[in-house]
């Protein structure tokens, strides 16, 4: 039975914290403080106007780089995560004892807008872990490392646009089933390569070329780990208000990072998924197909899957959205 107590949910160092920017009456609403899983994904460019700045955070928020020129500017914002865990009956009753330990995750990362089309960013990442009894996990401590440093260059108009970016960066796609940044565990995971964005009339598009980090505990130590190649397309694209189809096409080459079976093999996994998310009071519903190819080891088999999900809809504060 595993029962996690928070005893800190959030403190915030910087900016994460989701404090709500206040509505003057008889004027118009300000743009709702947006807070992403993926702080990359952050656009405080609205603050331009000092008149928005209504939150404490503002300040950090939106710091120009250059009088007279709105698209220079420098975002910065960080976490502090604190969380006591407790597993009892560990691996299937194998450790039948009690194992609870003091997790602690800090990150902080600074946001740099070269005009419209430049862009640098880096985000600093540190875990640590207290009282495990067999010592910290690759997932639960890493003393100090980039967890994201990319350098991203585009061009085009708000309907049409293109974006290239290459180094570490941090990869969530969907609902994070087949790609996802590992936001549960104490260290997040990241990637080393390149990836492009691109955005037509309603699609949006992203195509990479990675390689996974290997997750090692000390200071600035994480390598790609160089025996898999991570490539993929991911594809979405809004059929209504509340309607969308997504289309992802995921291929890795070299061994799995979770399987002794499978070495230097070529296997991928295509996906299509049409959600519905009518509003937050009601659930959303979507139905999914799944298939799974490639060179495999004779002792894997071939999967695909089919489903029909629904989830009850998340309410009130939700602290890393």
């Amino acid at each position: 039975m595993r029962t996690v107590v928070i005893l800190i949910v959030l403190s915030s160092v910087g900016s994460l914290l989701s404090q709500g920017q206040s509505i003057p009456i008889n004027e118009s609403p300000l743009p709702a403080p947006t807070y992403h899983l993926l702080r990359e994904d952050d656009d405080w460019s609205f603050l331009a106007d000092s008149a928005e700045r209504q939150d404490f955070w503002d300040p950090i928020k939106y710091i120009p780089l250059r009088s007279g020129r709105n698209g220079w500017f420098l975002s910065m914002g960080g976490e502090a995560r604190e969380i006591w865990e407790q597993i009892g009956n560990d691996n299937w009753g194998q450790q039948p004892f009690m194992n609870g330990y003091f997790n602690e995750r800090y990150m902080f990362y600074l946001d740099v807008h070269y005009g419209k089309h430049v862009r640098s960013f880096v985000e600093l990442k540190s875990g640590l872990n207290s009282y495990r009894i067999g010592g910290p996990r690759p997932i639960d401590e890493k003393k100090l490392d980039f967890q994201a440093a990319f350098f991203e260059v585009g061009t085009g108009d708000d309907r049409n646009w293109i974006k290239f970016r290459a180094g570490r960066q941090e990869m969530e796609y969907g609902s994070g089933r087949l790609i996802d940044v590992r936001e549960g565990p104490n260290v997040r995971l990241s990637f080393d390569g390149f990836k492009v964005k691109t955005g037509i009339g309603s699609w949006q598009i992203d195509g990479f070329a990675m390689r996974p980090d290997l997750d090692k505990p000390g200071f600035f130590n994480n390598v790609p780990n160089h025996s898999v190649g991570f490539w993929g397309v991911y594809g979405v694209r809004p059929l209504k208000k509340s309607l969308t189809w997504i289309l992802t096409i995921l291929a890795s080459i070299g061994k799995q990072p979770h399987s002794t079976e499978v070495s230097a093999k070529r296997c991928g996994t295509a996906s299509v998924r049409v959600s519905h998310v009518p509003s937050l009071k009601r659930k959303p519903v979507g139905i999914s197909t799944m298939k799974r190819f490639g060179n495999l080891a004779a002792s894997v088999p071939q999967i695909s899957g089919h489903g029909l999900w629904h989830r009850k809809p998340v309410t009130g504060f939700q602290p890393f959205r």
